[in-house]
């Protein structure tokens, strides 16, 4: 859940400063990836990347090494 958080964060700062690009401002822009910069310290210390298995989290598909043919 942690993980989604964090991916919404730095989202929305990328949401902002694209918006600021486009009606170009340039103080909302740096806002904007100041809080993109945020969302990036935030993933590191919630070690965002432990919540991503390499086979897709155990569904029907499972481990492909442990297959019996």
């Amino acid at each position: 859940m942690r993980s989604w958080l964090v991916c919404l964060v730095m989202l929305a700062g990328f949401v902002v400063g694209g918006i600021a690009l486009v009606i170009w401002n340039w103080p909302m822009f740096w806002a904007g990836v100041g809080i993109f910069v945020l969302g990036m310290i935030l993933a590191r210390l919630v070690n965002i990347m432990d919540d991503v298995t390499e086979y897709g989290g155990g569904g029907a598909g499972g481990d492909p090494e442990s297959a019996s043919y």
